[in-house]
């Protein structure tokens, strides 16, 4: 495998720990019985720190493989890349079924604004990853070109 294909598959294997770890949290807040959590938390650090651990690491892995092949196209890069961004909408469309349970007290910080940009930003991944799946490689071109 070449260089961009295991940093799409690096994208993709954030992206999973990105959606695992809002989900646990979002869990976390609704609590045992939907009470909320029985100890004091801080929800827009912990959130800001899932961020800054996965997902951005997460897009900005999925950018750079990108711009590595975007000339040369890369259909195994481009499935791990659209596969991480199908994962990040889905599993922040879940999210957004769990806000609505957790109480209001613990809906602070971005909590219940955080899957929205993360769908985006799926989307995004996603189409990257189909422009790279989709586009023949240089020597194809080349040999269509004989």
């Amino acid at each position: 495998m070449k260089l961009e294909t295991w940093v799409a598959l690096a994208s993709l294997g954030l992206s999973v720990m990105f959606v695992a770890l809002v989900l646990s949290f979002y869990n976390f807040l609704i609590g045992p019985e939907g009470q909320g959590p029985d100890r004091v938390v801080d929800p827009a650090g912990l959130l800001i720190q899932q961020i800054s651990i996965s997902a951005a690491p997460s897009i900005i892995l999925a950018v750079f493989a990108f711009v590595m092949t975007k000339s040369t196209g890369n259909k195994q890069a481009g499935m791990f890349l659209i596969g991480a961004g199908v994962i990040m909408i889905a599993g922040m469309h879940y999210g957004t079924t769990l806000v609505p349970l957790i109480k209001n007290e613990f809906v602070v910080g971005g909590v219940g604004v955080v899957p929205y940009p993360f769908m985006a930003a799926g989307a995004g991944v996603a189409g990257l990853g189909g422009y790279l799946a989709s586009k023949k490689g240089r020597r194809a071109q080349l040999d269509d070109l004989r």
